[in-house]
């Protein structure tokens, strides 16, 4: 123990949060691609995932080699995006109408079955992405990284390092927060953030435990909180949208429109909720971030 904290190296730490999060990659993939439930969702998370923590523990790494292997896997996740907003898409609609009591064949169809039938040939070309070379060469990329690791200081103490690690992605949210104009890059800019924060805080959970852990946890939770209140205000937005320009099709072909305003009001109430989740999480965000040390 030092300082009141387990002790580690940064090769310790690194190493750890380094192999788990690339292997989650690995072992995510199967599933993504053969299509099973939650797959996409969940390999995507665990990309995401990597990228942070890529980000977060840039500083001892060879950064151009870990910048490289994130540029990479940022396309990769953008793919996977792709295919997961159609996914959520029809989620929402078949719930929101299902809660609405409606029962329109056509709607559906607008709403639903034509999301699924689009998430298909998403998934598809999906796959096809995942066949190329350029795939091999991203994992093979990977590899070396996780292989070569620490390349600054690698047998120091951890603790200052992950101190300043923690308190800069703590800052990067409160800046992030800070510039939220009411626009969706402004919103889009906090999830990152917050995203980031809270895979960097679980990474060094379970790469160093004992390290900080009133804090580490403290931190991941609030990044969990701000991320997923903005995740869930990005998906109620984007439904709300689709169903105001679904609404003009649906008119111009004749259909009854009467219940599309209705639903999209519903959704946008739910997207202005997701928001009051921000001015507690920030408070816990300071609190958290001012007791590292």
């Amino acid at each position: 123990m030092a300082n009141g904290h387990a002790t580690f190296t940064r090769r310790e730490v690194v190493v750890v949060a380094l192999h788990t999060a690339a292997a989650e990659v690995a072992e995510t993939a199967p599933a993504a691609l053969a299509d099973e439930p939650d797959g996409v969702h969940q390999h995507r998370v665990r990309v995401r995932r990597l990228r942070s923590v890529l980000a977060g523990f840039r500083d001892v790494l060879d950064e151009p080699a870990a910048e490289a292997v994130r540029v990479e896997y940022r396309e990769w996740g953008r793919e996977l995006g792709v295919v997961r907003d159609i996914e959520v898409r029809a989620d929402v609609a078949e719930g929101e109408l299902a809660d609405a009591g409606i029962d329109d064949p056509r709607m559906r169809r607008r709403l639903v079955e034509s999301e699924r039938d689009a998430y298909a040939r998403a998934h598809a070309r999906l796959v096809e992405l995942a066949a190329l070379p350029r795939a091999e060469k991203r994992r093979r990329a990977l590899d070396a990284l996780v292989a070569a690791s620490v390349v600054r200081d690698p047998d120091a103490d951890a603790a200052p390092f992950v101190a300043t690690v923690l308190a800069k992605q703590a800052r990067r949210l409160r800046k992030a927060v800070g510039r939220i104009d009411g626009s969706e890059d402004s919103y889009h800019a906090v999830r990152k953030a917050a995203r980031r924060l809270r895979y960097v805080a679980e990474a060094t959970a379970r790469a160093a435990p004992g390290l900080y852990v009133e804090q580490v946890a403290e931190l991941a939770v609030v990044g969990d909180a701000l991320h997923d209140a903005l995740g869930g205000h990005r998906d109620a937005l984007l439904f709300a949208d689709h169903l105001e320009r679904e609404a003009v099709r649906a008119a111009r072909a004749g259909e009854p429109v009467d219940a599309y305003p209705v639903i999209e009001a519903s959704a946008r109430a739910a997207a202005a909720k997701k928001l009051t989740a921000l001015p507690d999480a920030m408070r816990r965000l300071r609190a958290a971030a001012s007791d590292l040390r």
